[in-house]
């Protein structure tokens, strides 16, 4: 009944991510789409011309929200510490609430070597890790934490956690949400900074 409320396109894209997720890039093909969807082969070809073209939204899907996250978190009057903190929340959230599309995380090296994609992807991780990098920058200069390494190596090592831990999640049974596991490490880790 839902699906007679979700437009074609949307359906197709969420049946793509659907897809990869369960089993990689490599078995994305209309003929995989049309039997997750309902929708003829011949009828996907209305709307997209091949599967480079569903890659592409299926990226832009990925990063869709990070514009309005950042500025959200720019807009808070708190420690820059808090605002990591946020970061954590918003994008952990984004991907415990549609688990499929975090498979895209551990797909960016394969869509690096897509011309399709490559610059897309390009963009959106060098801006989340821009992102980060400032937050660490002005929380280093604001005395919130003390350590040797750049903001940029923080930033690294942050999302390095969480790309570890969606990758955990996807071979291991966890009990936490990605949030809580994150932000546990997070907590942790700026306390040992910290500390030394």
């Amino acid at each position: 009944m839902t699906e007679e409320f979700i437009s074609a396109q949307d359906r197709i894209i969420s049946a793509s991510i659907e897809i990869i997720s369960d089993s990689g890039l490599g078995s994305l093909s209309f003929r995989n789409i049309s039997l997750k969807t309902n929708i003829g082969e011949a009828m996907l070809y209305k709307y997209y011309l091949d599967t480079d073209e569903i890659l592409v939204e299926i990226v832009k899907t990925f990063f869709r929200f990070d514009k309005g996250v950042f500025k959200t978190i720019n807009s808070k009057d708190i420690p820059y510490i808090e605002k990591v903190e946020l970061y954590i929340d918003a994008f952990c959230s984004y991907y415990n609430s549609y688990y499929s599309l975090s498979s895209i995380v551990l797909q960016y090296e394969e869509l690096l070597h897509n011309t399709n994609t490559r610059e897309l992807i390009e963009r959106g991780y060098i801006g989340r890790r821009e992102f980060l990098s400032l937050l660490f920058e002005n929380a280093k200069h604001n005395s919130e934490i003390n350590t040797g390494l750049t903001a940029s190596q923080l930033a690294d090592n942050l999302i390095g956690y969480i790309n570890i831990c969606t990758l955990n999640r996807r071979v291991m049974l966890h009990k936490k949400s990605l949030k809580d596991d994150v932000m546990s490490y997070f907590k942790t880790w700026i306390k040992s900074i910290n500390a030394i």
